[in-house]
């Protein structure tokens, strides 16, 4: 199977000025489809990012569309992070079995910048699990370039309430 971290670059497609979908962005979904990615358009805020793309096999991944864009012409820094705390605590509460989970601690280092029109991917790592506590690291990489570093403290709970909320 071909791995999607090469794909052609060399392609010109046409970007749109503003929001929605472009042949670019398009051919990028045809590309993840036939090697196994399934899209989670997801809900809330993750939706307005653009949803999710999973491998099946612990990677995750996102396309960068023209709205995550910044005055540079690149991806946002806001929406990298966003993205990868998403995927560190998903994959916190998946591995302990947690109904849900808090982000208590997240920090992140910028390598190099990400081009819009590109597919992204992360494959989330538990460096410790306790009854509570999940740390977790993972790299965003597009082009087996690492874009950004990750690391994180999230607090997990089987308890299907919340007292602050359910009181």
């Amino acid at each position: 199977m071909r791995s999607f971290a090469r794909w052609r670059t060399s392609k010109k497609l046409a970007r749109p000025a503003t929001g929605g979908h472009s042949d670019w962005e398009n051919n990028v979904e045809d590309e993840l489809i036939p090697l196994g990615w399934k899209h989670d358009p997801s809900e809330g805020f993750i939706a307005l990012i653009g949803g999710i793309w999973s491998s099946g096999t612990g990677k995750y991944g996102f396309i960068s569309r023209s709205e995550h864009g910044n005055r540079n012409g690149v991806v946002h820094g806001g929406m990298m992070m966003s993205f990868a705390d998403r995927i560190l605590g998903m994959s916190a509460r998946a591995a302990s079995g947690a109904i849900r989970g808090a982000t208590i601690s997240f920090s992140c280092q910028f390598m190099a910048p990400l081009k819009l029109g590109r597919f992204a991917m992360m494959e989330p790592r538990v460096e410790r699990l306790t009854k509570s506590m999940a740390f977790m690291t993972g790299s965003l990489v597009c082009d087996d370039e690492v874009i950004l570093s990750a690391q994180g403290v999230w607090r997990i709970s089987t308890s299907a309430t919340n007292p602050k909320v359910d009181a």
